[in-house]
């Protein structure tokens, strides 16, 4: 009965530890399915598109900026995840 016990707790503190890398791989996995945002109405702005790939804005470093940018903008359930900063912003 203990060993049963000793090994629930185990796989129970092995399946706590993978939840932040199941979060990021399913967050990953629904970034490649979702289709990209243009507009968000929340905001009033225009979202950051893939940027298309040249040479000088690599070298000026440009290019890594907008990657950044689209990655920001197009985050899977981004509206839901900046309700929830801007809730936890209200009660602290």
């Amino acid at each position: 009965m203990r060993i049963n016990n000793k090994k629930n707790c185990i796989f129970i503190q092995n399946m706590v530890c993978m939840l932040p890398f199941l979060f990021i791989l399913a967050m990953f996995i629904l970034h490649l399915v979702l289709p990209d945002k243009t507009f968000s109405i929340e905001e009033g702005r225009y979202l950051a598109q893939w940027p298309d790939f040249n040479i000088e804005n690599v070298l000026n470093g440009s290019y890594v900026t907008r990657v950044e940018s689209y990655f920001l903008d197009q985050f899977p359930f981004r509206n839901f995840w900046v309700e929830i900063y801007e809730g936890f912003n209200k009660i602290l």
